[in-house]
């Protein structure tokens, strides 16, 4: 595991660049309510390569049934700070 430490504003960008690489929506257009299902990763296949990259960028794992939880990008946002926050512990 990463014991790296990030501020939040560091987490939401990396979040930002990730989901750019992976929808191609502007970082200037991503607000905490878009859907991660309908807005940012339509297809299951998004979905997995989204998480993927989250879990290379982050260098963490994410389970399966983390994933439920999460809807929309600020679900993610906190999921990822969560995330790292219990890493460098």
């Amino acid at each position: 595991m990463n014991q790296t430490t990030y501020t939040s504003e560091e987490i939401r960008q990396k979040v930002y660049s990730v989901v750019f690489e992976v929808s191609g929506i502007e970082k200037s257009k991503l607000e905490n309510d878009l859907s991660i299902s309908d807005d940012i990763a339509p297809s299951s296949l998004d979905r997995v390569t989204l998480f993927m990259a989250l879990e290379d960028e982050f260098s963490t794992s994410v389970a399966e049934e983390e994933l439920q939880d999460i809807k929309t990008l600020g679900d993610l946002i906190n999921f990822v700070e969560n995330k790292a926050e219990a890493n460098a512990a």
